[in-house]
């Protein structure tokens, strides 16, 4: 019995609370499915960044890819450790997956699925991933009163979502979002400049961070004068790891990111005509852009303090980002982690959430088998290849494009309401960190 109280103790000490038996099983019932699913499902994405990581593995190529380059680093550094745990795999890998324009080509895929140990190759390729999806879980669990913990952790470790986007897409966004966090953690324990460098990281890593960095700023700023301040360590770490990047690789990542990428044109994307000059241009309004300045201008007006107003507005940001513009079903992932602190505290935006989830879902099948059936493929590849895609089943129905306009515009509508409730609450309560510094504010300059 004393061995059995004293691993609750440690466990409690993990959790940062009393032991909880819900808590336990949802964290185990969470790990069971990951491991379980983890073997048998991947989309091509995995098998992309991985062959360029091949290169450096395998050639000794360690630069040869100079976007995203912490991302891919980390992918490099992985491949090599596991060698010798994947005999033969010298051969499976896409020579083409590193030239813009070209990629992976389908007969070098099929490679791929064809290899002897694929299961075992599998798992470990997304072990990464499952460790950091764990650690975002732990992480949230920190920024939440103990009696919340078990609703936080069931909205994270058992969201459909997370579970798609980490184990059955296979995209490593869970790594960014868990450096991400840990940056929210060490500024809500008032290590406010650490915890940027922390953010920093996550979005040169992923792109998303980048849209809460301005509301970062100004929850964790003491003074205007310490706006200023941390305003320029994050230009500045930025413009750093870009010129060091640059300077290896002879690619500049923001660069990279803003020519050949299309994520920073989805934000334009969506506009409207106000105006047609003489000369035939025609001047338009950015939906998204207009949309986020509001929510950034709401935000500072409101004089935030900490974390207990960096959550609401990030929710806000993140479900605009869902509403206004175009996405890839994987990135759905960065909707969860401030919705999930967020419906710790307002609980009537579970049933709203659990709303964009089934339509996020039913949004997914606009891309078909490719993000559906055949991810299965390494389970079997006759079998999968059998089923109907999604597309043909809908289309036998009803119109394709009436259906994902339809599920498009709720999702849209979902998305926006969510953000403008949260923009009406009042955010002083008692659901997150007790101990959590308040943060003095001050008019000088």
């Amino acid at each position: 019995m004393s061995r059995l109280r004293s691993a609750r103790e440690r466990i409690g000490q993990v959790f940062q609370g009393p032991f909880n038996k819900w808590l336990i099983a949802i964290w185990v019932i969470a790990i069971l499915i990951r491991l379980a699913l983890a073997p048998f499902a991947a989309h091509m994405d995995l098998y992309s960044i991985y062959s360029r990581a091949a290169e450096a593995a395998y050639d000794g190529e360690w630069l040869g890819w100079g976007s995203q380059i912490v991302v891919q680093s980390i992918h490099n550094v992985w491949l090599f450790i596991l060698k010798p745990l994947l005999p033969g795999a010298e051969d499976i890998w896409s020579a083409t997956a590193g030239v813009f324009g070209v990629g992976v080509q389908g007969h070098e895929f099929e490679r791929f699925l064809g290899y002897e140990y694929l299961s075992r190759l599998l798992f470990l390729l997304k072990l990464p991933y499952i460790l950091a999806d764990l650690i975002a879980g732990a992480l949230l669990l920190r920024l939440v009163s103990p009696d919340r913990r078990v609703l936080v952790s069931a909205l994270w470790l058992l969201n459909p979502l997370v579970i798609y986007t980490t184990v059955l897409f296979a995209r490593h966004d869970s790594m960014a979002i868990a450096v991400m966090l840990l940056g929210v953690v060490l500024a809500t324990a008032g290590k406010r400049y650490l915890g940027l460098g922390f953010l920093l990281l996550a979005a040169v890593m992923r792109f998303f961070p980048v849209l809460i960095a301005p509301f970062f700023l100004i929850a964790y700023r003491r003074t205007r004068r310490e706006l200023f301040y941390l305003a320029s360590v994050l230009g500045g770490g930025w413009i750093l790891i870009d010129g060091v990047a640059w300077g290896l690789t002879g690619d500049s990542p923001t660069l990279t990111l803003l020519n050949r990428y299309p994520h920073v044109n989805y934000l334009f994307e969506l506009a409207i005509p106000l105006y047609r000059f003489p000369f035939g241009q025609t001047l338009e309004l950015f939906l998204f852009p207009l949309v986020y300045l509001l929510i950034l201008f709401w935000y500072y007006e409101r004089e935030p303090a900490g974390t207990r107003d960096l959550i609401p507005a990030a929710t806000a940001v993140y479900s605009v980002v869902f509403a206004l513009t175009f996405f890839h079903p994987q990135y759905a992932i960065w909707l969860v982690p401030f919705m999930t602190l967020a419906v710790a505290r307002y609980r009537f935006l579970l049933s709203l959430h659990i709303v964009q989830i089934i339509l996020l879902l039913l949004h997914t099948l606009q891309w078909g088998a490719a993000t559906t059936t055949e991810l299965f493929l390494p389970l079997s590849v006759e079998a999968v290849s059998m089923l109907p895609d999604p597309r043909n089943v809908i289309a036998a129905q009803m119109p394709l494009d009436l259906f994902f306009a339809l599920v498009r515009t709720a999702l849209a509508a979902v998305s926006i309401w969510i953000a403008y409730r949260l923009m009406t609450m009042s955010y002083r309560d008692d659901a997150y960190r007790e101990h959590e510094p308040v943060l003095e504010r001050s008019t000088s300059t």
